[in-house]
């Protein structure tokens, strides 16, 4: 028999496979492509269906942690589903988010991630168990202007005296920070770069003791929330020098910006987020976020999140936020590199 006699047509082999196809159906059995992708679709189509799991990086209390509890309160409401906070604080957030990226991609573990967590430890320390790659974000909450404060006994009214004291006295301020390699100290860092202010900095076990230093006058300066700052001022037991962000702050109207004063290009804000493990349903993560986008445009809700210090409620997308922390992540990276060295942790 010939070569070419031998060799079936394309017609007859597709006349075959459809045959084959509706063997399968008549059997009950789906084809392996289509079962896994209905599996897949079925899955993300029942989701949740168990609790929902809230990392915090960070101690109970925080800022951070109170806006993770009222996005927990509305996603529960809005999914349906009980969404639990798990504080896991430690090793500047490096304990919390390295427990989240070994967990199942599976969207039943939700991360507050943070400028410090995403934006500075992957080039602040050597030996870190997570990479930003191992999550996939969902949404970015806000950005909270960074405040410039100093202890009530320091012997000046304004920025420009600082200012002053610091260039004609050669004055250095003792800076508290909320630990080394910490956001309070990498806007000192940058404001000591881009303004005439000089620091010594004095690293705290967080932002808490770091403002109570303020108030006893232990330290001269510090860079604290807009919430707490408005609070000490209020009290007497400190004086605000300067805020991040584009304008003043309605809680500060007295004190100016950074942008004000002549330093638009300085950037004294934190921020936060929400990611999940990467490698997950596309359809989930899309439904994580339509929910938490549910939560930050009620009214309710908003207002609750506006009062730990955001400047405005952000929300955007996946993707936006992807690109967002790229962005931070570069700009915050070349600081870091410039001027703290790395920790070998």
């Amino acid at each position: 028999m010939s070569t070419s006699s031998s060799r079936r047509s394309p017609v007859l082999i597709e006349n075959d496979r459809r045959q084959f196809m509706k063997y399968l159906g008549a059997l009950g059995v789906a084809p392996l492509g289509t079962a896994l992708s209905s599996t897949t679709a079925l899955a993300a189509s029942g989701y949740p269906d168990k609790p929902i799991r809230m990392v915090h990086a960070f101690s109970a209390g925080s800022g951070t942690d109170t806006t993770g509890r009222i996005l927990a309160e509305g996603l529960t409401k809005s999914l349906h589903q009980s969404v639990v906070v798990e504080n896991r604080p430690g090793a500047s957030m490096m304990i919390g988010t390295g427990f989240a990226a070994k967990q199942p991609p599976d969207g039943y573990t939700m991360l507050m991630v943070t400028l410090d967590s995403l934006g500075l430890n992957p080039y602040l320390y050597r030996n870190i168990s997570y990479k930003v790659s191992d999550f996939d974000p969902v949404t970015l909450v806000g950005e909270i202007p960074l405040v410039l404060v100093g202890a009530p006994n320091l012997p000046y009214a304004n920025f420009e005296e600082l200012a002053k004291a610091s260039q004609h006295k050669k004055k250095e301020y003792s800076l508290g920070t909320w630990g080394y390699g910490s956001v309070g100290h990498v806007v000192g860092v940058t404001i000591a770069s881009q303004t005439p202010l000089k620091f010594e900095y004095v690293p705290f076990q967080g932002a808490a003791p770091a403002a109570q230093a303020i108030m006893g006058g232990h330290v001269e300066l510090s860079v604290i929330t807009p919430q707490s700052a408005a609070e000490l001022v209020k009290a007497g037991r400190a004086k605000a020098f300067a805020v991040g962000g584009e304008k003043r702050l309605a809680d500060l109207p007295n004190v100016p910006s950074f942008k004000e004063l002549g330093f638009p290009q300085l950037r004294a804000m934190q921020w936060h987020g929400v990611a999940v493990r990467a490698g997950g349903n596309a359809s989930i993560i899309d439904k994580l976020y339509a929910n938490c986008q549910a939560v930050l445009k009620d009214p309710a809700m908003a207002a609750k999140l506006l009062q730990v210090g955001y400047t405005k409620i952000d929300g955007r997308s996946p993707k936006d936020f992807a690109a967002f922390i790229a962005s931070e992540s570069a700009a915050w990276g070349e600081i870091v590199k410039a001027s703290i060295p790395p920790i070998n942790n």
